[in-house]
């Protein structure tokens, strides 16, 4: 009986290819209750480190770059300067410290504004004609003249007392080191040891008054700055920014130099002034595009960007770097924010990709 039955089940069963088959379950993912559909995520923001010449009065352009770039959506993580970009630097520090991006363009323009009303009877005024057609190179104006005439006979030590600056009393009551070292930003201010010629750095741990004004200290106008028991000159001799340092600070961020000095020149200046103010911006260049080409050759060189003045300040002499006219300073803004536009558009989106500093006195 139990063989029938062997036989019977063998007769009655399918062959193989005659069997049901389980369709395949689908492809398609499986969603789960209460989680909806995974989201794809935010790009980075640009990472930028910002390394802001300095030029006196000329760092108004600087203040219309950082305007413009503050707009956008960037991480900022450190912060040099010299000079003027100095002082840039650490009203943008500290700026960011009370309220970001929004907080360091109010600190900078208070600052700007300030500076043109602490030095609205200063020597060098454009005339009135010069107002209102937008000439600003003062160089012959008679302030300048009278500058230029007194930095040939007379020294800061025979008219100053040690502690004077036109700037102290302003940075006394804007500078406060406390939010400077909040801020979690990287800063470097650069100063000219006068004695032994040597560089030096303060970082955000030691910026106060001082330092900025042994920064933007030109010895022609101004006794020197003395920290520490030595004296400082105007760090943009040999470091103008500082560029090395706030790259080992910030690995992996991409630098942004801010350059006011001109670069480049359409011509060859002939007349005396023209030649003066020539030789001015090759000297204060020199440091930087040194500083340039060495990053440039390094194995592991950060990427590199430049917003420069060149278009904008190239027919501005030597003084109106010592003018603080509230309409000069303005038009400087504007000439910032314009040239920063410009470079957001191109640019922008190759930080954290590449490299986009392009300029002949690199080659």
């Amino acid at each position: 009986m139990t063989m029938i039955r062997k036989l019977w089940n063998r007769v009655c069963r399918k062959p193989a290819t005659e069997r049901q088959v389980t369709p395949a379950k689908s492809e398609e993912p499986l969603e789960q209750p209460g989680l909806g559909s995974m989201r794809a995520l935010p790009p980075p923001k640009p990472t930028l480190a910002l390394a802001l010449q300095g030029g006196g009065a000329h760092g108004a352009f600087t203040w219309g770059v950082l305007d413009r770039l503050l707009e956008e959506d960037i991480r900022l993580v450190g912060v040099s300067g010299a000079s003027a970009g100095a002082m840039n630097a650490a009203m943008l520090v500290q700026g960011w410290t009370r309220g970001g991006c929004a907080g360091a363009r109010a600190e900078l323009a208070n600052f700007w504004e300030r500076v043109s009303a602490a030095g609205r009877l200063g020597p060098i005024q454009p005339s009135l004609t010069d107002r209102l057609l937008g000439r600003w190179n003062v160089d012959h104006a008679p302030g300048s003249h009278m500058v230029d005439w007194a930095k040939r006979w007379i020294t800061p030590y025979q008219t100053q007392s040690a502690d004077f600056h036109p700037l102290r009393g302003l940075l006394a009551e804007m500078v406060e080191p406390e939010l400077i070292r909040r801020s979690g930003l990287r800063l470097f201010v650069s100063a000219t040891n006068v004695r032994s010629g040597a560089l030096r750095l303060f970082d955000e741990t030691e910026v106060e008054v001082d330092h900025l004004l042994a920064s933007a200290c030109l010895p022609h106008l101004f006794r020197a700055v003395r920290i520490g028991g030595q004296d400082y000159w105007d760090g943009g001799y040999l470091s103008n920014p500082p560029l090395s340092p706030l790259a080992e600070a910030c690995p992996g961020a991409d630098l942004l130099v801010v350059a006011i000095n001109p670069l480049t020149c359409a011509t060859t200046p002939e007349d005396p002034a023209g030649i003066a103010a020539r030789l001015n911006q090759i000297t204060f260049n020199a440091a930087l595009l040194q500083e340039l080409r060495c990053l440039s050759a390094r194995a592991d060189a950060p990427r590199l960007h430049l917003i420069d003045a060149d278009e904008h300040l190239q027919d501005l002499g030597v003084y109106s770097k010592l003018m603080t006219d509230w309409t000069f300073l303005n038009w400087l803004r504007d000439a910032g924010r314009e040239a920063a536009d410009r470079w957001v558009e191109q640019n922008l989106g190759r930080v954290g990709t590449e490299s986009s500093a392009r300029t002949p006195a690199l080659v």
